[in-house]
């Protein structure tokens, strides 16, 4: 049985922590990156993401990291760091390039856990909608961070370019 994802967040002084439990996938993709954008907005430049419980990434889910990361850099301030990473998901992100863009910290023994220890991090409500812009800026992202992911993406690029757009709900 494949965990449902959730995501919870938290904000210490200047950083923002979020942990993604169960899969990271286009499903919670553009909550993420809304909250971010939010965060972002209110002057937070720190993102720290736990994926000690995150069980598997697919490309969007990565691809929306690293738009994250891009911004920021394009800002010229800030840092995003992927912490607790299983190895397979270390992989996942090698294999991308991704780990020259943002910091990528395996899990140790223990987790890291937020630096106020004992504080509760809020569900993030993951928001349906939207899905095939958030997959397409995603994957544009990747080949953006790393010219080999075009051969990887190609494909998927031109499908979601193609696609109709999705109906409104208003």
């Amino acid at each position: 049985m494949i965990t449902p994802v959730t995501v919870s967040a938290a904000c210490f002084d200047h950083e923002v922590w979020i942990r993604v439990e169960g899969r990271g996938n286009f499903q919670s993709s553009g909550s993420i990156k809304r909250f971010v954008h939010a965060m972002i907005q209110r002057g937070h430049r720190r993102f720290v993401f736990d994926l000690g419980s995150c069980e598997h990434m697919d490309s969007t889910f990565m691809g929306t990291l690293t738009g994250i990361s891009q911004n920021l850099r394009e800002l010229g301030q800030g840092s995003l760091l992927a912490l607790n990473v299983s190895a397979r998901n270390v992989e996942l992100l090698e294999n991308l390039g991704l780990n020259f863009l943002f910091d990528v910290e395996p899990l140790g023994d223990p987790a890291r856990t937020p630096a106020e220890a004992g504080a509760e991090l809020m569900p993030l409500p993951l928001e349906s909608g939207h899905e095939k812009a958030i997959v397409l800026s995603a994957h544009e992202a990747l080949i953006a961070a790393n010219p080999a992911n075009a051969a990887r993406f190609k494909d998927v690029i031109e499908y979601l370019k193609k696609a109709p757009d999705e109906p409104s709900d208003g």
